[in-house]
């Protein structure tokens, strides 16, 4: 792989809750790590996205009396797929997996 000076890494959503055993785990999320780390260092801009939501938010169903996770209903905008609460703001669930993203990432 040829890395220019201007080419960008984006991790997008590396995260507690998007991983084994989080709210919202993704299958063999944490598969990713490895090659992350590896091609990291390639790179001299990297920008990492991060999901996170208030406490309370309407895309939980918990916000939705009587309704679970992953149920939709309908709002102005459209159709929503109600989610169960995961990375909720300033908690540890929210944070990136650090163990995943090399020394050059924090």
């Amino acid at each position: 792989m040829q890395i220019a000076p201007q080419d960008v890494l984006v991790v997008i959503d590396v995260q507690n809750d998007f991983c084994p055993g989080g709210a919202l785990a993704v299958p063999d999320g944490d598969a990713v790590f490895a090659p992350i780390r590896q091609i990291a260092p390639l790179f001299q801009h990297i920008i990492l996205t991060q999901d996170w939501h208030p406490v309370g938010h309407w895309s939980f169903a918990s916000a939705h009396p009587g309704k679970k996770p992953f149920e939709q209903i309908e709002l102005s905008y459209g159709t929503q797929t109600l989610w169960p609460e995961h990375c909720v703001q300033q908690t540890l669930e929210q944070s990136f997996i650090q163990h995943c993203i090399s020394r050059r990432l924090n």
